[in-house]
């Protein structure tokens, strides 16, 4: 999603943005994203994305919630980033089989009444970003 937010600007606006972003690393990525992205780059982003899932995976079992007993902002924040897109960003990587306490948390998410709301709302997804939005809900 990154590549298509960095291809979409303009050269001199996204120079403009660049000078913006305080952290090397950081414009480093958004530079990578703008020309493509290495075979090396993608296979390390997707290591990093198991490990995330994995170790959630392994907390969930042991407590029903991301950070415990209690449901807190670490399930708003994980679901928000991957609760609903990971699994629809990288079918490959077969979240669904691999990751049933994932899925029964995200299920769990899901049903909650504030997140049926949100869901529910309007997509104001901008048009050129809803390569992976909307058709969850």
């Amino acid at each position: 999603m990154v590549s298509i937010i960095a291809r979409s600007i303009e050269s001199g606006e996204f120079e403009r943005l660049m000078e913006r972003i305080p952290l090397p690393d950081q414009r480093k990525k958004w530079r990578a994203a703008r020309s493509g992205f290495s075979e090396a780059d993608l296979a390390h982003a997707t290591e990093k994305i198991l490990f995330a899932v994995d170790k959630v995976e392994k907390q969930l079992a042991q407590t029903p919630w991301i950070a415990g007993d209690d449901y807190t902002l670490a399930d708003i924040n994980f679901y928000s980033y991957c609760g609903m897109a990971v699994e629809r960003m990288f079918p490959e990587l077969a979240i669904g089989k691999r990751f049933p306490r994932l899925i029964a948390w995200r299920e769990k998410m899901t049903a909650r009444p504030a997140v049926t709301r949100a869901l529910a709302g309007e997509n104001r997804t901008a048009p050129g970003l809803r390569t992976w939005t909307g058709e969850a809900r």
